[in-house]
């Protein structure tokens, strides 16, 4: 149960105290536990402890008067304060705020792994005052205690959820405060530009003696320039975090569950003689060239009055309307193929002539990538055209990369902003109405880092944190 609200506590407006509601009222003086590792067998597990009664907790809990040193690990016994039960023998580290992961004392038990020892030692904490830790409530208090910003935090839960080594190396130079340096760049730039109108404005009759219209458009030109930049960006960051699909199309019986089966190495889709076998989407994720890959086996695509088979159809539509990439496979001609599939225009394409081992050379050439599931044929050659078409997503010059639609909306929301006071200052409109302008975008570029970010934005951010983060 949670304490009584404490005289003049300071209220957080974002957590709760509450079940896993990220809304309800809590308060950042509590003291907050978790396991930080995945439950379940293993052989170690991790509790942490969070608030300004982490110390005196832990050394209730310890089996022996023992004098924590910060930042020092030591192996204990840990005791059931109230029937002195030995709990566990651990490593036991305090880390005294601020110098900590959420700026505030922080102790971190490693123990045996499993489901009963860590529910123990977590249940032991519990009895002492400390409540259980909600959706990433220590990264919060990490954020609300200024030892990460938003963008850094987005990147922190991202590099849990990596799905590719792509996406984990992405994720980790954000984490590393790669894109919110260069938007604070940005946003600088632009402060100490609206700073010097400003102060011009204060101290001369005349705008423009000292800060020209050229000065200003050049820096905006500059600060839009990075700005697209980093937009350009956004298709490669959602390709790193959903996933590259790629959906293998052509008319029943054409071979797709057998390449499909080829390319994960095991028989998932079932492949036999008869047309139309496969009548839902399967799916099987690979990492291909660091990139996190969906790959899709459809239904056959033909006309059929056949309500399942329709229905199959459907489907097999979705996924070619999903895609990133589509394989169409034919045994005679996948160029001619494609006239009876429903692929839109801005999908790329490859094109795959299947069971090329029963075809004569003649035949063979001529009709894109040749390939023998049988024979292990062309496999390499179309696994290698993939990669490709992969590495086409890669954005061409270095930079940071946006991972979140939340971020993106902010910049092209910034970018509109720009090309406004632009337009602005070429028609000649008073100095200090283009301060104010640059004022807005650099409070919205503030939102992408979290300086000025909406409390219930931070709270669904937070909430898809797991518990112990």
């Amino acid at each position: 149960m949670v304490n009584p609200v404490p005289p003049n506590s300071k209220i957080d407006p974002i957590h709760a105290a509450n079940g896993n509601d990220i809304h309800s009222p809590a308060y950042l003086n509590d003291t907050i536990v978790a396991q930080a590792t995945a439950p379940g067998r293993g052989g170690l597990a991790v509790i942490r402890l969070s608030g300004p009664k982490a110390l005196a907790m832990t050394e209730e809990i310890i089996a022996a008067p023992t004098r924590l040193e910060a930042r020092k690990a030591s192996f204990l016994a840990l005791k059931n304060k109230d029937n002195d039960e030995l709990l566990d023998q651990a490593v036991v580290t305090w880390f005294k705020g601020p110098a900590s992961f959420t700026g505030e004392d922080v102790v971190e038990f490693s123990v045996h792994g499993g489901v009963v020892t860590p529910r123990r030692v977590v249940g032991a904490l519990l009895a002492l005052g400390a409540r259980p830790a909600l959706n990433g409530e220590f990264s919060f208090r990490a954020f609300m205690n200024g030892k990460m910003d938003l963008a850094e935090a987005e990147a922190l839960n991202q590099v849990i959820n990596s799905l590719s080594r792509r996406g984990q190396q992405v994720s980790a130079a954000n984490l590393s405060g790669r894109l919110s340096k260069e938007i604070a760049s940005i946003r600088n730039k632009l402060m100490q530009l609206m700073t010097t109108i400003e102060h011009e404005l204060d101290f001369t009759e005349e705008e423009l003696e000292g800060t020209s219209v050229e000065v200003i458009r050049s820096i905006i030109d500059a600060a839009l320039e990075t700005l697209r930049r980093l937009i350009m960006t956004a298709p490669y960051g959602r390709i790193l975090r959903e996933g590259v699909r790629i959906v293998i199309a052509g008319q029943p019986n054409a071979g797709k569950s057998s390449l499909f089966n080829a390319i994960i190495g095991q028989e998932r889709a079932i492949v036999t003689q008869i047309p139309g076998t496969t009548r839902d989407a399967l799916e099987a994720w690979l990492d291909i060239a660091g990139f996190p890959v969906c790959l899709i086996d459809t239904a056959g695509v033909r006309t059929s009055d056949d309500e399942l088979e329709r229905a199959s159809i459907e489907r097999t539509n979705r996924e070619l309307a999903r895609g990133d990439i589509i394989v169409v496979l034919d045994p005679a001609d996948p160029a001619a193929a494609v006239g009876n599939i429903n692929i839109s225009g801005d999908k790329t394409v490859l094109y795959v002539l299947s069971k090329s081992d029963l075809q004569p050379a003649s035949k063979r050439s001529g009709q894109g990538l040749n390939c023998s599931v049988v024979q292990e044929d062309g496999l390499a050659e179309l696994m290698q055209q993939v990669e490709d078409r992969l590495a086409n997503f890669i954005p061409e010059t270095e930079s940071a990369v946006i991972t979140s639609d939340r971020q993106l909306a902010a910049l092209k929301a910034a970018e509109g902003l720009l090309l406004e006071t632009s337009r602005k200052l070429v028609a000649g409109y008073q100095l200090d109405l283009i301060s104010s302008d640059i004022r807005y975008c650099a409070d919205t570029l503030a939102d992408v880092i979290g300086e000025t970010t909406q409390e219930d934005v931070i709270a669904g951010i937070f909430r898809e944190f797991c518990v112990g983060k």
